[in-house]
């Protein structure tokens, strides 16, 4: 599938007419870029790279002095532990090729032809592959949203005192997920960064503000994402000295109830010895006098403990 942009207005086209002199973008699979690579005037290494494995965990460009040549793993913002899709592309003068690697649903291909339909008047080769690029991000405030809404509930849940036994689990979970994220957001913004910087004089200098669009909007997402990154910290934290105080207060019961019998059990221990001139053995009262007395020390000291305020 071939674009030929004439005077900024894009039409449909076969390989057979590509014109030089035109500006060209093209979809093709790995099989199509096999059969035409050569005629493209694409670099054989670049395609070996398309076609190893080795690349599912790349996502760059490499700047060379005739063409750029890049890989993107599609990160599913909305969900991440799907599996990735996977693309490269070709940038040469005029020439500006994505090469679909892995493709779920035939989304790299609405992707492309959504970035066509958007510039289709007034085109140029720089605002289609800002089209392209740009629609990596769509989904990135939603799923922050999404992320920031999770996090409130769990906040919620840790100020209620409601700490579920998984939710440690769930903080470090959420945690890995905005980590791949920001990883993939700043790859990007390496990739923004390098077309931006036009090293191997590709593009327009009037039209490279298009670049700066998207990495500018890369690094908001990223900035925006390790700020939630440092709210799950705090909310770490917050667990902690939840869980700590519950921890004190269970130790503080034990404490209480300690001190408490302390003193009974020297009174039991003391009277339990039955010596033979020991007088409250034979008193009328004593066993009654050894309840009061036990009362009388319980009472007192949960008295000190309430004037303490330790209760």
């Amino acid at each position: 599938m071939f674009y030929s942009i004439h005077e900024k207005e894009i039409r449909e086209v076969a390989l057979e007419q590509i014109d030089s002199h035109d500006i060209c973008v093209g979809y093709l699979t790995l099989e199509e870029l096999r059969k035409c690579y050569d005629k493209l005037g694409l670099s054989e290494v670049a395609v070996k790279d398309c076609m190893t494995d080795f690349t599912h965990f790349r996502t760059s460009i490499d700047v060379y002095d005739e063409f750029s040549f890049g890989m993107i793993n599609i990160v599913d913002i909305l969900n991440l532990s799907s599996k990735r899709n996977r693309i490269g592309f070709f940038i040469k003068k005029n020439l500006f090729i994505i090469v679909k690697i892995i493709d779920k649903g035939d989304s790299i291909r609405q992707m492309f032809q959504d970035a066509i339909g958007r510039f289709r008047q007034n085109a140029t080769m720089e605002k289609v592959i800002y089209g392209v690029l740009e629609r990596l991000l769509s989904s990135g405030n939603r799923g922050l949203v999404m992320t920031e809404r999770q996090i409130i509930a769990m906040e919620r849940e840790v100020v209620n005192g409601k700490i579920d036994e998984d939710l440690n689990k769930e903080i470090f979970d959420l945690r890995n997920r905005l980590s791949t994220l920001k990883n993939y957001y700043d790859q990007l913004i390496d990739i923004g960064e390098a077309l931006q910087e036009n090293e191997n004089d590709l593009f327009e200098e009037e039209d490279l503000r298009y670049f700066k669009i998207f990495t500018d909007k890369s690094e908001r997402l990223s900035n925006n994402t390790q700020l939630l990154c440092d709210n799950l910290i705090h909310l770490r934290e917050a667990l902690d000295a939840t869980l700590n105080y519950n921890l004190n207060n269970t130790m503080k019961l034990f404490t209480i109830v300690t001190i408490i019998f302390q003193p009974l059990t020297l009174i039991a221990g003391w009277y339990g010895m039955n010596f033979t001139n020991m007088p409250e053995l034979v008193w009328r009262f004593g066993y009654v006098y050894v309840i009061v007395l036990s009362i009388t020390v319980v009472a007192g000291i949960l008295f000190y403990f309430k004037k303490k305020k330790y209760m």
